[in-house]
């Protein structure tokens, strides 16, 4: 018993340490997770160069301008990843249901209420070892599994001046959960040793405002303003205890776009997030940067379905990612292409997009990912 107990103590350490070493075996899971930029599968394909314009994502309220009708929109984005370094490599697949939203109008109004992953900390590591006990060497299998993320909530409105302007502002709140695992298990011969299992549920809180303006002040130039005023964020332990205390990131963002060619849109953004303000929710070893993008991307006319012109996109997005690995950032490049195909007479579009993504960090592992996104948008008469 008293060899048990000091080997029950020893995998806690273990795994307890393990989240520290970035148990997550990812460069773009490090930290409180991933930022998939909440873009629709439309803005995605052109890199997220029309995410000040595009309706469906929710970051320009301003947007809302885009459409006359009710729209019920939702979407899936299975992420599919590999992971290479040091002679080793790893395969990942993480399904995300990123986005949710509702819209309508009335009069020069419009508005939305939508339901997106802000910060996705979804994984699963799963390893071999040998631990020592007494004069016994005893293989083990080490799983570290997490689930959940922090969500962006945001109810919107935005109000239609003239056909060269459109104003906008929206709401947030941002509830999360993370739920983590560490556990050690041993082979069915090795009854001599119970397995061990560690679970811990964490839980965030935070609000915001958010503005945007989209203008058009040269025929066939339109430009795209947004930006996003973050409050206090919280992270609790379960229902109780406070872990930490910090702000939801600051948010800007400015887009071009030119239609003069007759069915074709290409336009180009600059971000910025400042993600240093979750600092205070991690520990002293947290690494967490700003962040920046720039996008540029094509939306044109494809074949006709149904009499209906089917847009083909591409796009190319370089970014910076706000969780390192130890003191180095992680950068981000990514090429998309996909296209739309409009069903039952125009009431439902179907989008489709494929994105590969490059991610890499001064730590001598490289990462790639392929993104499916799939976007259905309801639009009944």
């Amino acid at each position: 018993m008293r060899l048990l107990s000091r080997f029950v103590a020893s995998a806690a350490a273990l795994c307890c340490g393990a989240a520290a070493l970035g148990a997550q075996g990812a460069l773009s899971l490090q930290g409180f997770g991933y930022p998939g930029g909440e873009l629709s599968t439309r803005a995605l394909a052109t890199g997220g160069s029309l995410a000040d314009f595009d309706a469906n994502s929710p970051i320009n309220p301003a947007a809302l301008m885009v459409g006359t009708r009710a729209t019920v929109y939702l979407q899936y984005d299975p992420e599919f990843r590999w992971v290479t370094g040091a002679g080793n490599s790893a395969t990942t697949t993480t399904a995300r249901f990123p986005l949710f939203l509702i819209s309508g109008k009335l009069g020069k109004a419009r508005f939305s209420l939508s339901y997106s992953s802000f910060l996705d900390r979804s994984w699963t590591n799963t390893y071999s070892d040998t631990q020592t006990i007494g004069p016994a060497r005893v293989p083990s299998t080490v799983t570290a599994i997490s689930n959940g993320g922090i969500a962006d909530v945001r109810g919107a409105m935005s109000y239609t001046f003239s056909d060269k302007l459109t104003i906008g502002v929206g709401v947030h709140v941002f509830p999360g959960e993370n739920q983590v695992v560490f556990g050690r298990s041993f082979p069915s011969d090795s009854t001599s040793f119970g397995a061990f299992q560690s679970t811990n549920t964490f839980n965030y809180s935070g609000s915001a405002v958010s503005f945007g303006v989209v203008a058009t002040p040269i025929q066939h130039f339109n430009i795209g303003l947004s930006g996003r005023r973050g409050f206090s964020m919280h992270m609790h332990q379960g229902d109780s205890t406070t872990l930490g205390d910090a702000n939801v990131p600051n948010r800007g963002s400015v887009s071009l776009a030119y239609d003069g060619m007759p069915g074709t849109i290409l336009s180009a953004r600059y971000g910025f997030e400042d993600w240093s303000a979750m600092k205070g929710l991690g520990g002293a070893g947290l690494a967490v940067f700003d962040a920046t993008e720039l996008s540029a991307g094509i939306e044109t006319g494809g074949p006709k379905v149904n009499s209906i012109t089917m847009p083909v996109r591409l796009g190319f997005r370089t970014r910076t990612l706000p969780f390192g690995v130890g003191s180095e950032q992680v950068r981000e490049t990514e090429i998309s292409a996909g296209g739309g195909i409009p069903l039952s007479q125009g009431r439902v579009a179907l989008d489709l997009t494929l994105a590969h993504a490059q991610r890499s960090a001064n730590v001598g592992y490289a990462e790639s990912g392929w993104i499916l996104s799939v976007g259905v948008a309801i639009k009944p008469r």
